[in-house]
């Protein structure tokens, strides 16, 4: 498009759902002039806005900006031409008042002393705050000043500000106005203005008058006035809106501009015949491109990176990262809080467990102070005569696992397993000394009383299945001690007491405590977490203060704004992963067999894995609130299937390749095999997990990049 014109909207049409927010709305913004676009709120000014700057898409008809469709190779929409001020102050509230100029301005490509000379310009004109003063410290309408001196510092072509003088005082609201008369005069700058003070809309060239999606009337002030003979514009404005409601407005703008015999120069917006007016008059029907021509206009390039704005970008991810101290403190101080949580609270040894003792060959007392020695005497060629072996079997359960409660009788005992007070009983018959001697030398030729009262009964609370299970190998081991020592000093083999398998390990050992086993999965899940929290929030709160789009709308890609965001959070990754790997191999001295760089590349992918996780949970929530469930929802089912908590080799089949193809179950097994077997980085089961995590994050990327540009 050329010509005079710098907007033209031609029957746009928007919807939500069976709402029509925009219907059949015409609008044309000539070059070098005030367009002032008034109306109540809800009545869809700002979505008309939305739609001009590209940010919005509509149903149907026409938007053309200073030659060329939003969006398109032709147009200035997105880029330096334009200027916008959107409703919401769509600034960052680290920054200071100067840093807010010259965002803009650098994302647009100026120098700094430009981008300084205008800024001090600005700040006289608005009375800006103090330059180093924080956006977050101003009141709403210094910050909305503010953001009016964002539009404005690159002397746009076409200036955009949606209802810039809300909260302003008076007099300095006036000052505004002069201003921008002054520089449409100078500049030839096209301005559109929405505003909720209908008065002060007098100093415009054209206002269009919009209300329930369409422009009841669309003309210069002075000519409203005159042809509704009144004395403001809000009487004119409420004239049409009853004429709306009665479904007479075409006629009643006719007939009023009859009767003041005069042409026929005000047409109802809404209507086709004011479009045609219009093109006749302006010659505008010539500078529409036809469809053929249409059909060949490229989109413009949205993948492109610019260093002035990736510098840009960058130091306001920076400034909003570091000067967020509580922010700061939480990502320094949550990795290391929660990895000393897993080291001092998961897989450790059980202490304390209450057991039950009912020992009816000795009193409970007897057993005290008993003399050891003489508990077993070797006597002939190979026997043994046992004594009070049933108080030398209860040393051994001197351990810290065990807290030993006596109980005169057995039904004592099961009835404080029934209440929860004891976890099990252990029971010992009243010749338990004599049964188990006459057991050892009887062997299989026993009879059933001698092996009955010659066994240790032990009744258990299995409901707890870690701790039951736990307590009962604890008594399997300590048996075995007791039977090993019990035969060395009847002379016998002590190998006769243990069972008959002899055991050898290749990797890690058989007091090895479950923590070394579990070290590898949690920090991967750890990393995963943090990564994926972090880039959910900050690109929510991006979008929903505006600044996502107000920033596109000056010309960043959305590939920029992604790279930028995902450059810092990972250089934040590498200080996290540092963290975690430093408390768990420096300081607590885990052993590990494999490389530590292998070791802090597999957590560090994952981190990274877990960020782009992150960014596209942000792509597709609108709120932190909804973040924040489709993070833990999406975490807490991966983290039940990695084998983490428990091997994938007990899943059904078709579950387990699925649990496999998770971003972290194959990296858990990578990282535990590095750590545990010493593999190295050329391992098919190594190259496994990082090729996973591979994937994952440039498909993540990939899709959330895809959407971000389907996201209108």
């Amino acid at each position: 498009m050329h010509g005079n014109s710098a907007v033209h909207v031609r029957d746009v049409v928007k919807s939500y759902g069976d709402k029509k927010i925009l219907d059949s709305l015409c609008m044309t913004v000539e070059r070098g002039s005030i367009y002032g676009l008034l109306g109540a709120s809800g009545c869809g000014k700002t979505t008309l806005l939305s739609c001009i700057v590209g940010r919005k898409s509509f149903h149907s008809g026409e938007i053309w900006v200073l030659g060329g469709k939003p969006g398109e190779k032709n147009s200035g929409v997105p880029g330096p031409r334009v200027g916008y001020m959107p409703q919401d102050i769509a600034l960052v509230g680290e920054f200071t008042v100067r840093d807010a100029v010259f965002f803009f301005g650098r994302v647009l490509s100026m120098k700094d002393n430009l981008i300084k000379e205008r800024f001090e310009h600005l700040s006289k004109l608005l009375e800006l705050p103090p330059h180093d003063r924080f956006l977050k410290d101003c009141s709403g309408g210094q910050q909305r000043r503010v953001s009016f001196a964002a539009a404005m510092v690159h002397k746009p072509e076409l200036l955009i500000l949606d209802e810039p003088t809300v909260g302003v005082d008076p007099v300095l609201r006036e000052r505004i106005w002069n201003f921008l008369v002054e520089t449409v005069a100078k500049e030839n700058t096209a301005v559109i203005i929405t505003t909720h003070y209908i008065e002060e809309a007098k100093e415009a060239n054209k206002i269009g008058l919009m209300r329930g999606g369409k422009l009841l009337a669309e003309e210069s002030p002075s000519r409203l006035l005159t042809l509704f003979q009144t004395d403001t514009l809000e009487e004119a404005f409420l004239i049409l809106s009853r004429k709306q409601e009665e479904g007479r407005l075409n006629n009643v703008i006719e007939t009023i501009a009859r009767e003041q015999n005069g042409d026929i120069a005000l047409q109802s917006a809404s209507s086709t015949t004011s479009v045609v007016t219009f093109d006749v008059a302006y010659g505008s029907k010539d500078e529409l491109t036809s469809d053929k021509k249409r059909q060949k206009i490229k989109k413009a390039s949205k993948t492109s990176i610019n260093g002035d704005r990736m510098r840009a970008l960058m130091d306001k991810n920076w400034k909003q990262f570091y000067r967020n101290v509580t922010g700061i403190m939480f990502l320094i101080t949550f990795p290391i809080i929660q990895i000393l949580c897993f080291l001092y609270g998961v897989g450790g040894d059980v202490k304390g467990l209450k057991l039950g003792i009912v020992n009816q060959e000795n009193l409970n007392t007897a057993c005290q102070n008993f003399p050891f020695n003489g508990t077993a005497e070797p006597y002939g060629f190979s026997d043994c005569h046992f004594r009070n072996i049933s108080c030398r079997f209860l040393t051994y359960l001197d351990h810290p696992m065990i807290t030993k409660v006596y109980f005169d009788t057995l039904d004592e005992a099961t009835e404080a397993i029934t209440h929860g007070e004891i976890l099990g009983a252990l029971y010992m018959s009243s010749n338990f000394s004599e049964s188990f001697e006459e057991r050892i030398k009887q062997g299989k030729d026993a009879d059933s009383w001698i092996t009955d009262f010659g066994e240790i009964k032990v009744y258990m609370d299995m409901s707890n299945r870690q701790t039951g299970a736990t307590l009962k190998y604890k008594l399997y081991n300590l048996f075995f001690d007791f039977q090993e020592e019990l035969f060395n000093e009847c002379r016998w083999a002590k190998g006769l007491g243990n069972l008959p398998v002899r055991e050898e390990f290749v990797y890690g050992h058989e007091d090895e405590s479950y923590t070394i086993y579990m070290t590898p999965g949690s920090l991967i899940t750890m990393v995963y977490f943090m990564g994926s929290m972090m880039t959910s929030q900050i690109m929510i709160t991006d979008r929903r203060e505006g600044v996502w789009d107000r920033s596109i709308v000056a010309g960043v890609t959305s590939l920029e704004i992604t790279l930028s965001h995902f450059i810092l959070q990972a250089c934040i990754m590498v200080v996290q992963s540092f963290e975690v790997l430093v408390v768990v191999f420096a300081i607590f001295q885990q052993e590990y067999l494999g490389s530590m760089a292998l070791i802090a590349f597999i957590t560090y992918l994952e981190g990274i894995c877990g960020m782009a996780y992150g960014f596209w949970v942000s792509v597709i929530c609108e709120d932190h609130s909804q973040a924040n469930i489709v993070v833990t929802g999406g975490f807490l089912p991966m983290m039940l299937l990695c084998g983490l908590i428990w091997p994938t080799e007990a899943m059904a089949y078709p579950l387990r390749i699925f649990a496999k193809c998770l971003p972290f179950t194959l990296a858990i097994e990578s990282l535990r095999n590095v750590v545990k077997k010493g593999w190295s980085f050329w391992d098919l089961q190594v190259l496994h997990g990082i090729g996973v995590g591979f994937f994952w994050t440039l498909f993540l990327g990939v899709v959330s990049i895809w959407m971000i540009k389907l996201k209108r």
